[in-house]
């Protein structure tokens, strides 16, 4: 791993993946608790989540097969242009640490921010976030905001704050079909709805049913509309 510290701005020794954590957890404890939050909750049921089955289905199979990366990320400032220009390296981390058709669909990429204090996580994570997204769904992936004070809830539960964890992160995956879900906003921008559902279609239009794209064309063609 020790060539992708030379190529990103990463802090260098940080990059391992979900089985070596342990051994880095002194240096950088958010390691540790976040991992910990995995095991309690992420790839755990819970009944406020409006439907059956973990709260990420996708992470449990990533830990048991260790396609789980995590990465710190050192930072001069708070701002949100710091997390979009030190966030919009990871995709092509996730990409060059997942270089099997596989393992690019069942990884994920865990990035943490030591410099960054709960109480700035909002601006910073949910700013940069905001900023980031569409960037990274047009490459076929998807980037989690998560912290400590997220606001965040779940699509089938508007009073369950899904994405809130106990340090700052952003997290990468490979876009899913279900990811439908979370695209498919009719209350976003109709240019961002449409862009957003044209990507989707360009990475994964032969996974989805006759229904599902007769509903993304819709949203596209609505959002359009709107123009």
């Amino acid at each position: 791993m020790r060539p992708h510290a030379m190529r990103y701005p990463f802090e260098p020794g940080s990059l391992t993946d979900a089985e070596g954590a342990p051994a880095l957890f002194s240096r950088y404890p958010m390691y540790g608790q976040a991992l910990e939050w995995l095991d309690r909750f992420v790839i755990q049921p819970h009944p406020d989540l409006g439907r059956p089955g973990a709260v990420c289905p996708r992470l449990a199979p990533a830990l048991r097969r260790n396609l789980v990366r995590l990465v710190a990320i050192r930072t001069a400032s708070v701002s949100v242009d710091e997390a979009v220009d030190k966030g919009s390296a990871l995709a092509g981390l996730y990409e060059d640490l997942f270089t099997e058709p596989e393992a690019f669909r069942a990884g994920a990429l865990l990035a943490f921010f030591p410099d960054v204090p709960p109480q700035a996580a909002p601006e910073f994570i949910d700013g940069g976030h905001s900023r980031l997204r569409m960037d990274f769904v047009a490459r076929g992936l998807m980037i989690g905001e998560f912290h400590p004070l997220s606001t965040v809830t779940s699509v089938r539960n508007p009073e369950f704050a899904v994405m809130r964890c106990p340090v700052p992160m952003f997290a990468v995956r490979a876009l899913t079909r279900h990811d439908l879900l979370f695209l498919d906003r009719p209350d976003s921008p109709a240019w961002e709805r449409a862009q957003y559902l044209k990507h989707l279609l360009h990475h994964l239009g032969d996974q989805f049913s006759g229904a599902d794209l007769d509903r993304i064309h819709a949203g596209i063609a609505a959002s359009e509309g709107q123009k």
